[in-house]
């Protein structure tokens, strides 16, 4: 920072450092009372006497009248590592211990032992105190179809020989969990409404007749700017309309509205795609996305569910309504 920001960043207290001085002399032609001076610049009359003092204790020096610093000192601010808060968070879920308690459980276990308030800390991190569970709305749709969560998702070049990107459109239920998946050269408006149109009639044949669809604000979903086409006329839109779908959009830079696919992308990644040959063709891994699908909705059971399968929640609804 240069000397001529610095002073005026100071310039304004100096200032007010000098009519002050001056009004407690008698001698300001501007003001006769301090009052006027919080007034005319719009500072209270403590800030004015505690930047006099300081300006008055230095020797009447510009510089002590800048902005200081807040916060703990360099160095002083103990922060845990991703797996240190993993293990504190897991106490907190599986103990219901408070800060007070976790911090006696882990000291000497950590590489720096950490203080009470970096626990707390650490939970404001995460929504697990009431306040913040009060602010949190999960939910759950009360039957299938009533909300699908679809998004596109990227594969990695890597698993493919000749190195070329390619997509998937996923789909899955809010109620049940049922996903459908399918794999696209391009992630245009065009494609994504073709699989958007065969998931809606997957879906059918498990009798599930789609109401909402939720997506992202992405340009493969829809459109809202003057440069490109309205919505009317947007293929993924129009797509939408004949099914007679209602379309919601998730907040901009907020995946978690969308969370539901967004794990699926996620558990996809880490039970099926990583374990996959590098040097394996599109059929071939196409193939295996088929198989692990089947699995996911028929064979593998969802804590969220309760630890049952998808087929087996809309079997429970299926049931209901004999």
């Amino acid at each position: 920072m240069t000397k001529s920001i610095r002073k005026s960043l100071a310039s304004k207290w100096l200032v007010i450092a000098k009519e002050y001085d001056l009004v407690k002399q008698n001698k300001s032609t501007n003001f006769t009372h301090v009052r006027q001076i919080s007034n005319a610049y719009g500072v209270t009359r403590r800030d004015i006497r505690k930047y006099h003092s300081r300006w008055v204790e230095s020797g009447r020096n510009w510089e002590s009248l800048l902005p200081r610093k807040r916060g703990p000192k360099p160095g002083t601010l103990k922060i845990l590592s991703k797996q240190e808060e993993r293990a504190v968070m897991g106490i907190r879920r599986r103990l219901n211990a408070n800060e007070f308690e976790i911090y006696h459980l882990v000291k000497g276990h950590f590489k720096i032992d950490p203080s009470v308030s970096t626990i707390y800390r650490t939970f404001k991190r995460y929504p697990l105190n009431k306040k913040r569970i009060a602010v949190i709305k999960r939910y759950e749709k009360a039957y299938p179809g009533e909300m699908i969560h679809c998004d596109s998702y990227v594969l990695d070049k890597m698993l493919f020989l000749d190195r070329k990107t390619r997509y998937l459109f996923g789909a899955i239920d809010d109620h049940t969990r049922l996903c459908y998946i399918e794999p696209m050269e391009s992630h245009q408006a065009l494609h994504t409404t073709r699989a958007l149109f065969r998931a809606y009639q997957w879906f059918g044949s498990h009798g599930i007749r789609v109401r909402e669809a939720m997506t992202d604000n992405g340009s493969e979903f829809t459109c809202y700017t003057s440069h490109n086409r309205s919505k009317e006329t947007h293929n993924f839109e129009v797509m939408l309309q004949a099914l007679d779908i209602r379309h919601r959009y998730t907040r901009p830079y907020r995946p978690q509205t969308n969370g539901k696919i967004e794990r699926f992308w996620r558990i996809l990644n880490d039970e099926c795609l990583r374990l996959q040959d590098r040097a394996s063709g599109p059929k071939e891994l196409f193939a295996e996305l088929e198989g692990y699908l089947y699995r996911y909705n028929y064979r593998r059971r969802h804590s969220a569910l309760k630890h049952e399968t998808p087929l087996d929640r809309l079997k429970h609804v299926t049931e209901i309504l004999k």
